[in-house]
């Protein structure tokens, strides 16, 4: 993904897709910039390539710093998304949302592996490719500033990692890439990844926005899941 910053310059981070023409990523990406474009693999971005984005749905916690974009970007190629199991033949263009609602309590995750994928800047390559790096869950940290679990990952926090995905040894989507945490400049941060349910409250309050791309999530996180997520806080 390519945004243009305020000065002018372009910057890029991450986003993966989650079916129907909608990207997961993490909001400071893209708030406040504009001209943000999507691409799809490895290439040599230029300013006017990709597919661009036709909206975007912020969590309604300006301080949870994650969003969904909405494109054209492979809505019309991707497989239905209410099927229950996809073909031997079909690879799957998304990445399934899983239902979860503290899973890590207790710190079940702690030290299980997982891998993220993104588009960190590499010196003297010439275009973006995608990098993926193993990574350890090293602890899972409820923070003061922002009202959802972090797991704090082993891998090095690199520029242009920001939204990618982080997928557990188990196959499970657990969260999204969202900062480098670090309070000092000579100190090596932590790579902080957000839990994934902090995309469900999008997913709830946007249902006009997302109506004929994400049906499926729409029925599952229902009342019901809400009013279990409050009995496990």
């Amino acid at each position: 993904m390519q945004v243009k910053q305020e000065n002018g310059d372009y910057a890029h981070g991450t986003a993966f897709h989650i079916g129907g023409g909608a990207f997961a990523t993490a909001a400071h990406v893209v708030r406040g910039n504009s001209d943000v474009r999507l691409y799809a693999g490895n290439t040599t971005w230029q300013p006017d390539d990709g597919a661009v984005m036709t909206g975007v749905l912020y969590h309604p916690d300006q301080s949870v710093d994650v969003a969904i974009l909405l494109s054209d970007l492979w809505r019309d190629a991707t497989v239905d998304q209410g099927q229950q199991s996809i073909p031997d033949d079909e690879r799957p263009r998304y990445i399934d949302v899983p239902e979860m609602w503290g899973e890590w309590i207790e710190d079940s995750l702690v030290l299980t592996r997982g891998i993220i994928c993104g588009y960190p800047k590499v010196p003297r390559s010439d275009g973006a490719y995608k990098i993926a790096v193993s990574a350890e869950i090293s602890a899972d940290i409820q923070r003061y500033d922002i009202p959802n679990v972090h797991f704090i990952v082993s891998s090095t926090a690199r520029g242009g990692f920001s939204g990618a995905p982080f997928i557990s040894e188990f196959d499970m989507l657990l969260g999204i890439v969202t900062e480098a945490l670090s309070d000092d400049s000579l100190e090596s941060p932590y790579m902080a990844v957000i839990a994934i349910e902090a995309i469900y409250e999008i997913f709830n309050g946007n249902e006009g926005a997302l109506k004929g791309r994400m049906e499926h999530y729409l029925a599952s996180w229902s009342q019901p899941q809400n009013d279990l997520a409050g009995r496990l806080k």
